[in-house]
């Protein structure tokens, strides 16, 4: 999935959710790529990430989990600050009956721990109780009482679609305690103000009159000429005599019956279509039916975008069954009349896991559920329709709209002329929430983005700078050697390995108190970087501290550990206590790792030539052969290999894959074109030519920060290489 570098607020957003730890809020009206965004940042995102929504189905589109599974949230509403005497009888879910019912295992506490980003999908429908249940657990279980215990939040979705759901008596409740039921009146977001991000490009709608009328309705400034274009639109007989219309209606139960009776009124036999579930998948995520009865002459919807190199449908384009060959349908493009075999697609429901040996969260599929992409498309509801997109549309909404739905119809839709109404749009049924458009005004324009972008990311990188000398858990590692040392049987010669553990406890404390000492010292260097600018003294410092504490850690800590678990390899019954060994030497070569792979505005402050890294035999220092390691990161990438896979293959950062691949361009032994467009070269070459500064930094600053120090290396190599400049 490439950027759409035209797209700058696009940008400007993903620089924000990977640069900085500022919590986010991405909207955009209907169309403008907010379920792209969130696949680019699933795709490209280095940090630890989870995504979840409000519902079931929601969550499958999105690649993530239900909020109510992961959080194990109540279903009743959550009050915080709830007085003593209401409690659970009430309908009340207060802090104490919020931990009462939350069982999470020690994987899910640590996996909460390691999180660094939290991705709220279709937003609008997020209760301000259930964020800050959120927030609570995510304080208590990372000990960390900043906002949503420390983790960044992007936010994403429409308020200007489908609002909370909230019961008459849960109203009265919440009312006591919130202004509203939106999200942003979270207790959370009072003192936490969000990076608000609008998405301006519309890629769904072309005609720039439905454009601005659409524009208008989502705002509630809708004027009597408006009105009168809507409604010439209405034609309460209109039933889609020439076919590929749906009908958008306001309740199940509607869809159902429109669906069922145009089913029956085909002469062809029906034909059953049996889907495949797999491991866990609950009947509320089913994307279509489970079990699927479809004729020849069927008005159907793709429920999903091909998967297949060839992209021939998207979610919601609509289309005739054309013939059914026993267990094959064969549907017909109404553009071209040309026939297509369907085949079944896979929806994955997806769960979290902590990769033991990495720390890094990682997606585990749980189930499966396989069906033709499929389902009966002469009614859909309007809540079901959000994320489709249709070309011609029958809204028949009647007295019953809710706020948000009228936009939420008209908007699935990508011109006027594709709408027809069977009932009036008056002023009454396009009623806005008066707390949403007031917190609209909350939206951040470019140069102030940009401005907050780079106070932020400097911010970020330090503070990842400075994380970097925290020596608790390394600390806390050494206590849980000691107490498996004292309770694990079988151990041979036990006081002996009690002194060894107390030893490398006394070591790592010491070590912790030199690292405070250290961090006071980057504190005061980052005081006086506010007021002159300078970073060259941060990196001296930070580059001699790399080298005292990676030597005094694999000195005094991993050593030690490694001869020991030498002395244990042929003794038995001991599996359990050597694997937690191991995996506290692990945990030791990853901080040595992340300390000299650390990094200042992308550019690396250790040379990487003179790495130490873990080999087979890990008491001895093995320094890597010049360019043996940068040799074996090309043959990894060669083969195949992304630069992700290549970083985890071999326990290094991504940066440091790439600062190895980047040399192949200049040599020749690898194309620009892996990495680069022809266009976006000729773009760094012609800003380069004009540059006076031949800096990185200046010539990334020459252009908008378009591109990253790893991309501005690659195309200066190219042309290098070239001899073009």
């Amino acid at each position: 999935m490439n950027l759409d570098t035209s797209n700058i607020n696009f940008k400007l957003a993903y620089d924000f959710v990977s640069h900085t730890n500022c919590s986010l809020y991405l909207t955009g009206k209907a169309g403008t790529g907010k379920t792209t965004f969130l696949k680019y940042v699933k795709n490209n995102c280095r940090k630890n990430l989870v995504i979840v929504a409000p519902t079931g189905v929601a969550a499958i589109n999105a690649g993530g989990v239900t909020m109510h599974s992961f959080f194990q949230l109540p279903f009743g509403p959550y009050l915080p600050n709830a007085q003593t005497g209401f409690g659970m009888n009430d309908g009340i879910v207060d802090k104490n009956a919020l931990f009462k019912n939350l069982k999470l295992n020690g994987t899910k506490r640590k996996l909460i721990e390691e999180l660094e980003l939290l991705i709220i999908d279709e937003v609008s429908m997020l209760r301000s109780d259930t964020l800050d249940a959120i927030d609570t657990i995510l304080k208590v279980f990372r000990k960390n009482h900043h906002p949503f215990g420390g983790i960044q939040v992007l936010f994403i979705g429409d308020l200007f679609q489908l609002p909370p759901v909230v019961k008459d008596n849960e109203k009265r409740l919440l009312d006591r305690y919130y202004t509203s039921p939106f999200f942003f009146d979270a207790k959370v977001l009072e003192n936490a103000p969000l990076v608000y991000i609008e998405l301006k490009k519309i890629y769904r709608q072309n005609e720039q009159s439905f454009i601005d009328l659409l524009n208008k309705l989502r705002h509630n400034e809708l004027e009597e000429p408006d009105f009168h274009l809507l409604n010439q639109r209405y034609d309460p007989n209109f039933v889609g005599k020439d076919k590929n219309y749906i009908t958008l209606t306001t309740h199940n139960h509607k869809a159902d019956i429109i669906n069922s009776e145009e089913l029956k009124k085909l002469p062809s036999t029906m034909h059953v279509f049996k889907g495949e579930v797999k491991g866990d998948f609950g009947d509320k995520q089913l994307p279509t039916d489970l079990v699927l009865q479809l004729k020849e002459g069927a008005q159907v919807m793709f429920i999903k975008n091909d998967s297949s190199i060839e992209k021939r449908y998207y979610n919601g384009k609509i289309v005739v069954i054309s013939k059914i060959i026993d267990d094959e349908i064969y549907v017909r493009f109404p553009e071209n009349n040309e026939e297509f075999l369907v085949n079944t697609e896979t929806w994955e429901n997806v769960n979290y896991a902590l990769n033991k040996d990495t720390n890094s969260i990682d997606e585990k599929v749980i189930g499966e559920f396989i069906q033709v992409p499929l389902r009966l498309a002469w009614a859909i509801t309007i809540h079901k329709s959000q994320g489709l997109t249709f070309e011609k549309a029958i809204i028949d909404a009647g007295h019953s709209f809710a706020p948000g739905q009228v936009y939420v119809a008209l908007s699935r839709c990508t011109s006027l002329d594709g709408i027809v109404l069977h009932s009036r749009i008056t002023e009454h049924a396009i009623y806005t929430e008066e707390r949403i458009i007031a917190f609209t005004q909350h939206e951040m324009k470019e140069p102030v983005l940009k401005q907050q972008l780079k106070q932020e990311q400097f911010r970020y990188e330090t503070e990842k700078l400075i994380s970097l000398f925290k020596w608790d858990k390394i600390l806390d590692h050494m206590y849980e050697l000691e107490e498996a040392t004292l309770l694990t049987k079988n151990i041979p010669e036990q006081t002996e390995a009690i002194i060894l553990t107390r030893k490398l406890i006394e070591r790592t404390r010491e070590q912790r108190a030199i690292a405070d000492k250290f961090i006071a010292q980057l504190n005061t260097i980052l005081q006086e970087i506010v007021m002159n600018k300078d970073t060259t003294q941060l990196k001296s410092r930070v580059k001699k501290g790399v080298d005292y504490f990676v030597k005094s850690l694999f000195e005094e800590i991993v050593k030690p550990l490694s001869q020991y678990i030498k002395t244990l390899e042929t003794k038995s019954k001991l599996k359990k206590y050597i694997t937690l060994i191991q995996l506290i030497e692990s945990r030791c070569w990853q901080k040595i790792n992340e300390l000299q792979d650390c990094s200042l505005n992308d550019e690396m402050i250790c040379e990487q030539e003179d790495k130490l890294s873990k080999t087979i035999e890990p008491v001895k220092i093995k320094k890597v052969e010049k360019g043996g390691s940068s040799k074996e990161s090309l043959a990894y990438f060669v083969s195949g290999k992304t630069i992700e896979e290549i970083a985890k293959i071999r326990g290094m950062a991504n940066s440091t894959i790439e600062g190895h691949l980047v040399g192949f361009v200049k040599t020749g032994e690898l194309e620009v074109a892996r990495f680069l467009s022809i266009e976006q070269v000729l773009k760094i070459k012609h800003a380069y030519s004009n540059s006076k500064e031949k800096s990185m930094s200046a010539l990334k600053q020459l252009l908008n920060d378009e591109f990253s120090y790893s991309e501005l290396r690659v195309a200066i190599n190219h042309l290098q290489f070239a001899k073009e400049i």
